[in-house]
């Protein structure tokens, strides 16, 4: 466990007649819960809340217009009821977008209210937009979090230490800037409590409303003789999928403070974090918090453990046991490091795991290469973004390429797997499927791959004894090209060169093109003769 975290779920549901003036609505909601988490005396605990509050109205959308939904039936909602308004309406509120028609591409994503009239909302799209949503999806109009609702003035001593003497402050709730780019990230906003009020340090103000991302984690700092309190949430068990965007960079490394909005432990296999669809790629580290040990700025001073994704989840400081079976604890803050990505922001897409499976799907399809001595690596193939693409050579062990699929839970059975290429040339042998440490495994064996052109990875009928899909994963094949542009020229030449004479590690295996397991002069003839080359 990496913190002191409790629980208790309420076995019913409880009905909700929300203050919306003369709306004639009344909402069965989720299950509430509750969870403790200790809050220690001279050091910063880094967390979220696990719940949302309970939404205040479940509807559908009846039709799409610019980011404006019209909602089905008679809300009767007055106009800009949903807008925050100091001294009169103390909320502001955001749309989580449900289930509703067939692929729906935005289930789980959240949007910020701006305005609404009787039956329709007007949404912030500035980071998203509402392409693809169809009607009679789901919506659910949910008040954001604020410093007041977590920390009500009537806990102060109980779960918060108020300041009567500022700036000597004792309790200080820190907002991380999740929008700046970079790592170590400062933070947007600070907190502190006097006057029976949460106040602002800058700028200066009451901030007892200010809303919070539900899906973002916060810190608090005891300082100044504050003592160890134990912060107690209580909210709605969000019993839906969650879409949870990341930001990258292009150049370098991107932060994202996140929590996951789930009441129960859950393990690493199943947060939905994976390089299938590039929530957590190669090269991004997940970093999660340790409150039970005290300290301040612990991103700065390294209090916590570094994990990555290689063939399955792997501790930084112990990259040969797999840990995906490691828990995540109720309310436990995650930092995720995306490394430098030129495709855009992305999402991460969380489902409850307290409820049935909605489907299946493998964590990473990779491509896996032994070089010699050196160990096997492998190439992740999204289906998200840009196809990834495989610059070293076949032909090597009695195959061209070997490409494996991981999944999160062994699997009962499998229809049959195929690779298709544009001049039908590349085979593939019968898939071999294995189950090891909770995973299942598909191993496929390709031959007579020819280079620079787009393959399709097939599989169908993958099954987990309840859940059945299949799925179809691109995979280039371009030797040489060692950036992933999709051709090769004196970029790629300069890599491989200034690689030469290395052995081959993680950061550079890509340089070994024929896999010998050093990176030699051989390599470097290999990319200067397919200078020119690109992808048909």
């Amino acid at each position: 466990m990496l913190s002191n975290v409790s629980i208790a779920i309420a076995v019913g549901f409880y009905l909700c007649t929300p203050d919306f003036g003369h709306a004639q609505t009344s909402v069965t909601t989720d299950p509430v819960g509750l969870t403790t988490t200790s809050c220690l005396a001279n050091s910063d605990t880094y967390l979220g809340v696990p719940f949302t509050r309970p939404p205040e109205f479940v509807g559908t959308v009846r039709s799409v217009s610019g980011n404006t939904l019209t909602i089905n039936g008679t809300p009767g909602w007055s106009n800009n009821q949903l807008v925050y308004a100091a001294g009169t309406q103390s909320k502001h509120y955001y749309v989580l977008l449900g289930t509703g028609g067939t692929g729906n591409p935005k289930e789980g994503h959240i949007y910020p209210i701006k305005g609404n009239g009787s039956n329709t909302v007007l949404l912030d799209t500035t980071f998203d937009n509402l392409t693809g949503l169809v009607a009679n999806t789901q919506v659910l109009v949910i008040p954001y979090w604020t410093p007041a609702t977590i920390f009500p003035a009537s806990d102060a001593g109980v779960s918060f230490t108020p300041t009567s003497s500022p700036p000597n402050y004792q309790t200080v709730l820190r907002i991380p800037n999740y929008s700046a780019p970079g790592i170590n990230q400062s933070y947007a906003a600070e907190y502190y409590f006097n006057n029976g009020s949460w106040q602002r340090i800058n700028p200066a103000g009451v901030g007892d409303d200010d809303p919070l991302l539900p899906d973002g984690y916060f810190v608090v700092r005891n300082a100044n003789g504050a003592p160890t309190l134990p912060l107690t949430a209580l909210g709605s068990v969000l019993m839906k999928k969650i879409a949870v965007p990341l930001l990258t960079s292009s150049t370098q490394q991107q932060d994202n403070a996140i929590v996951m909005v789930r009441p129960v432990a859950v393990s690493l296999d199943l947060t939905g974090l994976a390089p299938i669809d590039r929530s957590f790629d190669q090269g991004d580290q997940l970093l999660l918090f340790d409150n039970a040990q005290p300290g301040f700025d612990k991103i700065q001073n390294g209090n916590y453990r570094s994990y990555v994704f290689n063939g399955g989840w792997r501790l930084a400081s112990d990259p040969n046991t797999e840990h995906g079976s490691d828990l995540i604890a109720p309310g436990v803050a995650m930092l995720v490091r995306k490394a430098a990505y030129s495709g855009g922001s992305l999402s991460w897409a969380n489902w409850p795991t307290y409820l049935p499976a909605q489907g299946i799907r493998p964590q990473q399809v990779a491509s896996r290469k032994t070089h010699q001595l050196a160990g096997s690596f492998t190439i992740s193939l999204p289906v998200v973004g840009n196809y990834a693409i495989e610059p070293r050579r076949g032909g090597t062990s009695g195959k061209d390429f070997e490409v494996v699929a991981i999944f999160p839970v062994p699997l009962a059975s499998l229809t049959g797997a195929s690779v298709t290429s544009p001049d039908n040339q590349a085979t593939m042998d019968a898939p071999v499927v294995t189950t090891a440490s909770g995973h299942g495994t598909v191993t496929m064996s390709l031959h007579n791959v020819n280079n620079a052109q787009l393959l399709s990875i097939n599989l169908s009928g993958a099954s987990d004894g309840v859940n059945t899909a299949n799925f179809v994963v691109p995979m280039g094949v371009l030797l040489g090209d060692l950036n992933g542009g999709g051709f090769v020229d004196s970029a790629d030449v300069g890599l491989v060169q200034r690689q030469n004479g290395k052995s081959v590690a993680f950061a550079n295996f890509r340089m070994d093109v024929n896999a010998s397991g050093f990176i030699d002069s051989a390599d470097v003839g290999l990319v200067q003769r397919q200078n020119g080359q690109r992808i048909h």
